[in-house]
């Protein structure tokens, strides 16, 4: 019985203890997330620069962005209604679009995987959530891949007011480990004046990736939501 409410009463720490999603307020850091990290050259350059037509207009990821995964675990096979997050603000790329701001022909968007960072919290009496953040290195073959690549092409913007919130999904490839795989992505967006502001997220299967995830006391479900809130101007 005393196990009983011990787990009943991790349940409870831990659903009050997870990070919400990233929405479109969150370009700004603020309190419990990660400081800025200047971006290294291997982002910086991860994106490349294109050629475009003289028309086009290109918008740049701005400070205070900010992509990360979450994922679900269990500890001893109990279900908790916890997530383990984590997230980077060294992100960096563009955005290409025609000189209305309505077409896109192009995005591209780096993470940088070694400034990622665990924002949740785990229940007592397991360990900081932090210590996962050295498990980082050998899982995503941090040394030969330290870089996450997101790309896509031709993407409409909707006819929206200025300042407006809007709803995108798309498809696109992303990069983990040296293995691109197409994604479909869900994103809310608001366009205001020069400058563009997403919110949003993915799925993947680590297993696609080669991406081992722990599957001792704490098993976590290789299914794992990547999501993003990003400031383009």
């Amino acid at each position: 019985m005393l196990i009983g409410v011990g787990v009943i009463g991790a349940m409870a720490y831990a659903s009050h203890n997870t990070p919400g999603r990233l929405t479109l307020g969150d370009h700004t850091p603020t309190a419990g997330q990660p400081s800025p990290t200047p971006p290294s050259n291997e982002l910086a350059d991860a994106c490349g620069e294109g050629s475009f037509a003289r028309t086009a207009v290109e918008w740049a990821i701005q400070p205070g962005s900010q992509a990360g995964f979450r994922a679900h675990e269990n500890f001893l096979q109990w279900q908790f209604p916890h997530e383990a997050v984590a997230r980077s603000n060294a992100v960096a790329g563009f955005l290409v679009g025609s000189a209305d701001r309505r077409n896109l022909r192009s995005a591209c968007v780096a993470v940088d995987l070694r400034s990622l960072k665990s924002v949740d919290k785990l229940p007592p009496p397991l360990p900081p959530a932090s210590d996962r953040d050295e498990l980082f290195q050998e899982m995503l073959g941090l040394r030969e891949h330290p870089i996450a690549v997101f790309t896509t092409r031709q993407l409409e913007l909707p006819a929206t007011s200025n300042g407006q919130n809007f709803h995108l999904e798309f498809a696109g490839d992303i990069t983990i480990r040296g293995t691109t795989k197409p994604v479909k992505v869900s994103t809310d967006c608001r366009l205001h004046s020069a400058e563009l502001s997403c919110a949003g997220a993915t799925r993947i299967d680590a297993s696609e990736f080669d991406v081992p995830v722990p599957d001792g006391p704490i098993q976590v479900d290789p299914t794992i939501t990547i999501e993003f809130s990003l400031f383009f101007a």
